[in-house]
């Protein structure tokens, strides 16, 4: 793992708060992020067209590929070994607290002419009430905005937004459009990072995201996403109930 981002941890704290995302080159060994990719790759040959809140799968040229995999940490020793001491260390300098866990890691598949994900704030989803926590998007192959790779709205972490039912497979609840600035002016707000395997961006619970749908001619992408929450963090109710409202409406089992 790549230690070199200890030298830079005021600036990375500093850009956290500020922008509401980091971007941080070969924090992993790209030799796990390979052994990650075989063992999705493997799982994927049992798959059968799912749309469940666990799996979601994208039915492409006849194949079915995972595009969303919830939990995957539980399947093969190679996804939890990304729940390592580096990446607390790392969210303890951004989130400025120790009392940490991780909280769960899913599978994001870019799969070439595959679908987007929707402009959203992981917040919604989890309902954090202090919103202490981050989300690790771990690229485990390289890929960037135009194969499918996220686009990050700095800035954009304040609170989080009305989202409205999504059709997307995978995402239950997307911002519309209307919700947010007029597009012209957003345009030197947004960050789309270049991945390398091995590459990480961590983004606060409250930050825009999203991603554009996979062009069919390009390489598939393989990514893991790690949650790290804070131990002091409550859920709030009622967020949680107009959440899970929405997902009923979106996944099928």
């Amino acid at each position: 793992m790549n230690p070199l981002w200890q030298q830079e941890k005021h600036l990375l704290s500093t850009a956290f708060k500020e922008n509401g995302f980091v971007h941080i080159e070969k924090f992993f060994d790209p030799s796990l992020c390979e052994d990650a990719i075989n063992s999705i790759q493997r799982l994927e040959n049992s798959l059968t067209p799912s749309n469940s809140v666990n799996i979601v799968t994208e039915t492409i040229d006849g194949k079915v590929l995972a595009k969303y995999y919830q939990g995957i940490y539980s399947e093969d020793a190679s996804f939890s070994k990304f729940f390592s001491h580096s990446l607390l260390e790392l969210a303890s300098c951004l989130l400025g607290t120790s009392e940490l866990y991780f909280a769960d890691i899913e599978a994001h598949l870019r799969n070439p002419g595959g679908g987007e994900i929707p402009k959203h704030q992981d917040n919604f989803y989890f309902n954090l009430t202090h919103a202490t926590g981050l989300t690790v998007y771990v690229a485990l192959s390289e890929h960037d905005k135009t194969s499918g790779g996220l686009n990050y709205l700095a800035r954009s972490h304040s609170s989080v937004l009305e989202h409205s039912l999504s059709s997307c497979p995978g995402f239950s609840s997307f911002i519309q459009d209307e919700s947010l600035e007029a597009s012209s002016r957003l345009s030197n707000r947004v960050y789309s990072p270049s991945y390398k395997a091995g590459d990480i961006s961590v983004h606060h619970p409250n930050n825009i995201h999203w991603s554009y749908p996979s062009p069919p001619n390009s390489q598939r992408g393989f990514a893991l996403s790690v949650r790290v929450f804070s131990l002091n963090e409550t859920i709030d109710p009622a967020g949680q109930e107009r959440y899970r409202k929405l997902l009923s409406q979106n996944r099928s089992n």
